[in-house]
């Protein structure tokens, strides 16, 4: 089996969960023993009653079926060995939503010492997560404080990264704990946002905490935003800085991609920045990028993920810009033909082409579709031409646009 970080035990196998370890009771009265809560609990299991598999007999007999009415306040003294055991953990989670606030005082009572261990199990984690968004604001502020000072290792671990993203999201972002927390991933931005875990962090704390409080994140992307662009995490957390950070934050952001835009439109992850930028940017942000495409648009249109960045041009940019673009494809030759018909063979640009008929104003729709017409017969043969002649029917039909007989003749002469 396998161990996570505090050695315990967390093998799929039947029966690996951890035994029950007691958690110290803090003394003050917002997190008082549960006992003085529910005195008398209907179910009395020593904490002696162990089965064979590890498991208290109570576990053991729920996970069994034997108590299908089960209640929070029958598994006091059981919390933390519930909340580490997958179906225990799922009963706790459903109980919490709809629970009372003394209820919810049992479980948090129990948990709270030991909230770290359960923040960093398979199961426990889910516990956590529930009470960042039914727990009272004392509650949530409570567990804010255990994970005070562990804000970078449970960034970067797979159930803790979950935890921290639930407290950024139901936190208000005026608590001093917020900023707290988000100030110990200063030194370590890159290391997170490179990370599996640690990215969603990052992005997290862009979405939900008060630009001023990010000024360290935007810092650490100063002559780093090619790298993180074209990078599988790093691409996700440029587009939430677009998203949400202040003009004077995003500016320099911009800046560097401007200088990069035609290797970025060539890249796996770095097109979808651009793109992002396009569907979302400013005016003269759009432009820059448009203006780099132009002159290459047969090129990129033929290119597995630049072809998205011109289809994505062609939608968002102005209306002049548009009308260059399309011209680019309808005069250019190659050799004996058009580029729109090099384009419209093409598994990837023959998508830019139907994009371009699409949004073309009408006139120029008009000299797209005569364009295309000559080429009819041809198109057939090819499973990309085809399309283009699905995108002129619908055109024709939809329209009333005479461009003469789409389909050959019964005859079959042209």
């Amino acid at each position: 089996g396998l161990t996570n970080g505090s050695g315990r035990f967390i093998s799929a196998a039947p029966g690996a969960e951890a035994k029950y370890r007691s958690a110290a009771s803090s003394g003050s009265s917002l997190f008082s023993p549960s006992s003085q809560l529910f005195p008398s609990s209907r179910l009395r299991y020593g904490m002696s009653d162990v089965m064979p598999s590890g498991r208290s007999r109570l576990l053991e007999d729920f996970r069994n079926n034997r108590y299908p009415n089960l209640q929070l306040r029958d598994i006091a003294g059981h919390i933390m060995e519930f909340s580490q055991d997958q179906h225990g953990s799922r009963f706790i989670q459903l109980k919490l939503e709809r629970a009372s606030s003394a209820e919810r005082q049992l479980v948090f009572s129990e948990i709270l010492q030991a909230a770290y261990q359960l923040m960093v199990d398979v199961f426990g984690n889910y516990v956590i997560q529930k009470f960042f968004e039914f727990g009272s604001l004392d509650q949530k502020l409570a567990l804010a404080e255990r994970i005070r000072g562990h804000v970078l290792s449970l960034a970067l671990q797979m159930y803790g990264c979950r935890v921290i993203q639930k407290a950024l999201e139901f936190i208000p972002s005026d608590q001093q704990v917020i900023s707290d927390m988000v100030r110990e991933l200063d030194g370590h931005v890159l290391k997170c946002v490179k990370d599996q875990n640690g990215n969603h962090v990052v992005q997290k704390c862009i979405e939900c905490v008060q630009p001023h409080a990010l000024h360290f994140i935007i810092e650490a992307f100063k002559g780093q935003v090619f790298a993180l662009s074209t990078h599988p995490y790093g691409c996700r957390v440029i587009q939430r800085i677009l998203e949400h950070c202040l003009p004077e934050q995003t500016l320099p952001i911009l800046e560097e991609l401007h200088q990069h835009t035609e290797q970025l439109v060539q890249d796996q992850y770095g097109n979808y920045v651009i793109q992002h930028v396009l569907e979302h940017g400013r005016a003269e942000d759009k432009s820059k990028i448009v203006a780099e495409i132009r002159g290459n648009v047969l090129g990129l249109s033929q290119h597995k993920f630049a072809s998205n960045v011109v289809e994505k041009c062609v939608t968002h940019a102005s209306r002049a810009e548009r009308a260059l673009l399309i011209d680019e494809v309808c005069s250019l030759t190659e050799g004996p033909h058009s580029a729109l018909y090099t384009m419209m063979k093409d598994q990837y640009a023959n998508y830019v082409v139907q994009k371009m008929i699409d949004v073309a104003e009408p006139t120029q729709r008009k000299i797209v579709m005569h364009k295309i017409r000559p080429h009819i017969q041809t198109l057939r043969k090819y499973t990309y031409g085809k399309h283009i002649l699905a995108k002129l029917e619908k055109y024709y039909m939809k329209n009333g646009v005479d461009l003469g007989p789409l389909c050959g003749p019964p005859n079959g002469i042209m």
